[in-house]
């Protein structure tokens, strides 16, 4: 590699986002579900888009502009952060599982299990029917189209799968780590 190329604008952003790609993947999923969430909760839907919304309550960020400019700018954000975040955590947790591997990629994995299991258990299904949904941001979701929450709830499945499959073969790594230390133990004492 040429010296001129080492030193180019593209390969040091390049060369830093794969230094910090836990770090910018966890603030990109963090940023999505954040602002998605005050968007929901809000009770902003697509079909609002353009209105003049001044029966609902405020957002969960003050701002100075009318939540019906800012709140379509919250919702388009947030949902590509989101779904950009969640991919980057699950291709890092994912990759590279060694027994050198760093110990972050673990608590990744717990994280992103945690958070595909919460999703599966309480977030909105897309074959729900409207009325059977208990809470009000589950039936917010579903106003905002069948396929947004087919979406959040493939993301989930997806995420719920890398945390498992990430968790698994640390675990595989640790118990082969552990299992071979007791065995120099035994050999030791014996």
């Amino acid at each position: 590699m040429s010296e001129l190329h080492k030193r180019s604008y593209i390969y040091r952003i390049s060369n830093y986002v794969k230094s910090h790609e836990a770090s910018l993947a966890l603030f990109l999923a963090a940023y999505g579900a954040f602002y998605m969430l005050s968007v929901i909760l809000s009770r902003w839907t697509i079909s609002e888009w353009g209105k003049d919304i001044t029966s609902y309550p405020p957002t969960t960020i003050n701002t100075l502009l009318p939540r019906s400019f800012i709140d379509p700018i919250f919702f388009v954000t947030s949902f590509p952060a989101l779904i950009i975040g969640a991919a980057m955590l699950s291709y890092y947790s994912l990759r590279g599982i060694t027994p050198q591997a760093r110990a972050d990629k673990q608590w990744v994995a717990v994280l992103l299990t945690a958070f595909g299991f919460i999703y599966q258990v309480i977030g909105a299904w897309p074959l729900g029917k409207f009325v059977d949904f208990p809470w009000q941001w589950q039936k917010q979701i579903i106003l905002n189209g069948s396929i947004f929450a087919l979406i959040l709830y493939i993301l989930g499945l997806a995420v719920l799968f890398a945390g498992v499959v990430s968790l698994y073969k640390h675990s595989v790594i640790y118990h082969k780590k552990h299992l071979s230390e007791e065995e120099k133990d035994d050999e030791s004492m014996a």
